[in-house]
C-alpha cells in the first residue's frame, strides 16, 4: 500500500494506521549497574575493541584498529597486524579468523602468522560476525552491500535491505540468503540451526542451515534495541547490544519525505539516530530524560546511545541483562564472549573491554 492510500486507511479508521512502537525495558530487560561495575581491563582510551573472543587457554583475544591483540593477567600485546580494520572474530582449530574490511577473512594463529582464508567479494567489507560450523565451514553476516560498517545510521534511515548470510568454504563464499535489514549477528543454536540478529528488524531468529534463505522463525522480536553480535552461552546466548531504539528515530522513520531532507541538507552528526557513543550528553536532545518506577527516578533515558548486553535462555526469553547509566562511559557495546564463567563485553564506543561482575549489581 503506497503512502497516499495508508494515510487514507488511516483517516477513515484510525486503528488501520501502522505506527512504530518502542517496547519498554522490562522483565529481563530492567535497568540495572552492571556494565558501570564491570571491571575494566584495558588502558582507559589506549584501544577500541570491537569483538572480543577467549581461547581454550583462557587468553582474551579483541580487535581493535587495524591489529589483533592478547589480554592475559593484565598484560595487552599486540599478537598481528592486519591489513586493514579489524571487526568480527571467531575461533577455529586453534586460530583466530577475522574479518578484516577490504581483505576479507584472515586467520592468526599463536605465533601472530597471518594468511588468507577467503578474500571474495562477498565478505570483502561490512562482515558483521562469524560463525564455525561443525563442519568446519564459516557463516558470515554482511551487514549491507551498500554501506560500511561505519555507515549504520545511514543504512538505517535509507531503509537499506542488501544485507547477506554467506557461507565461506575453503576459499570459496557463496551467497546463501540476501534482501535483510543489517543482520548484525549468527551463532549456532544447534545442529541444524544457527540463530541470527537482524538489526533494523529489532528481531533475533533461528535458520535451518539447510534453507537460510527461507524467513526464520523468531524467538525474540520488536526489542527495544538493534540487536548485534551473538555469543553462545551453555543454554542460551548473550546478545551485544550496539545501539538502542528511540521514539524520536521511530517517527522520523515513519516520515520518509523529512529523512530525505534531513539526509540532502543535514550534516550526519547532527541527524537524531542511535549512535556508538554520546560525549557530551547534556547537549543531545531528551538524552537526559528520566523514567520513575514505583516511586522512583532510573538512572537510565530514552537515549541517542547505551551501554548493554542481554542473555537468552533456550525459550528466547531475556534471562538477565546488563546496563550502564545514560551518562556512563561505558556505551557501544559491540562484542560479548563468554567463557569459564567470564562474561566479556568489548565497549567501543568509549574504548574498553569490561568484565561483568558475577552477580547483578543494584537495580
Amino acid at each position: 500500500m503506497n503512502r497516499a492510500l495508508a494515510t487514507l486507511a488511516e483517516w477513515i479508521n484510525p486503528a488501520w494506521g501502522r505506527h512504530r512502537t518502542v517496547p519498554p525495558m522490562d522483565a529481563g530487560l530492567r535497568p540495572n549497574l552492571r556494565l558501570d561495575e564491570a571491571a575494566e581491563l584495558l588502558p582507559t582510551g589506549a584501544h577500541e575493541p570491537d569483538d572480543v573472543v577467549v581461547t581454550d587457554s583462557g587468553t582474551v583475544l579483541f580487535g581493535s584498529g587495524n591489529a589483533v591483540w592478547s589480554w592475559r593477567d593484565g598484560a595487552v600485546r599486540a599478537v598481528a597486524e592486519l591489513p586493514g580494520p579489524a571487526g568480527a572474530l571467531a575461533l577455529r582449530d586453534g586460530t583466530v579468523l577475522v574479518a578484516v574490511d577490504g581483505a576479507g577473512l584472515l586467520a592468526v594463529n599463536d605465533a601472530g602468522r597471518v594468511t588468507e582464508v577467503c578474500a571474495d567479494a562477498a565478505v570483502a567489507s561490512c562482515v558483521t560476525d562469524l560463525a564455525v560450523l561443525a563442519d568446519g565451514s564459516v557463516l558470515a553476516t554482511v551487514g549491507s552491500r551498500e554501506h560500511g560498517v561505519p555507515e549504520w545510521s545511514r543504512a538505517l534511515v535509507l531503509g537499506d535491505r542488501s544485507g547477506a548470510i554467506v557461507r565461506v568454504e575453503g576459499t570459496r563464499a557463496r551467497v546463501e540468503a540476501e534482501g535483510l535489514g543489517w543482520p548484525s549477528g549468527i551463532e549456532t543454536a544447534s545442529a541444524t540451526e544457527v540463530l541470527v540478529s537482524l538489526s533494523f528488524d529489532h528481531r533475533i531468529e533461528t535458520r535451518a542451515l539447510a534453507a537460510l534463505a527461507r524467513p526464520g522463525r523468531a524467538i525474540a522480536r520488536n526489542l527495544p534495541v538493534y540487536p548485534g553480535r551473538l555469543a553462545a552461552a551453555g543454554d542460551g546466548w548473550w546478545v551485544a547490544a550496539p545501539y538502542i531504539r528511540n521514539r524520536v528515530t521511530e517517527m522520523l522513520l515513519d516520515e520518509p519525505a523529512v529523512i530525505a531532507e534531513m539526509v540532502a541538507r543535514v550534516d550526519p552528526e547532527d541527524w537524531f539516530v542511535p549512535r556508538l557513543r554520546c560525549t557530551n550528553p547534556y547537549t543531545d536532545t531528551m538524552q537526559m530524560g528520566q523514567l520513575r518506577v514505583l516511586g522512583e527516578v532510573k538512572p537510565w533515558a530514552p537515549a541517542r546511545s547505551c551501554g548493554l548486553v542481554l542473555r537468552l535462555d533456550g525459550a528466547g526469553r531475556v534471562a538477565e541483562s546488563a546496563h550502564a547509566r545514560v551518562d556512563s562511559p561505558r556505551h557501544g557495546v559491540t562484542g560479548v564472549a563468554a567463557a569459564d564463567g567470564r562474561i566479556l563485553a568489548a565497549a567501543k564506543g568509549f574504548g574498553n573491554l569490561l568484565q561483568l561482575p558475577a552477580e547483578e549489581g543494584t537495580r
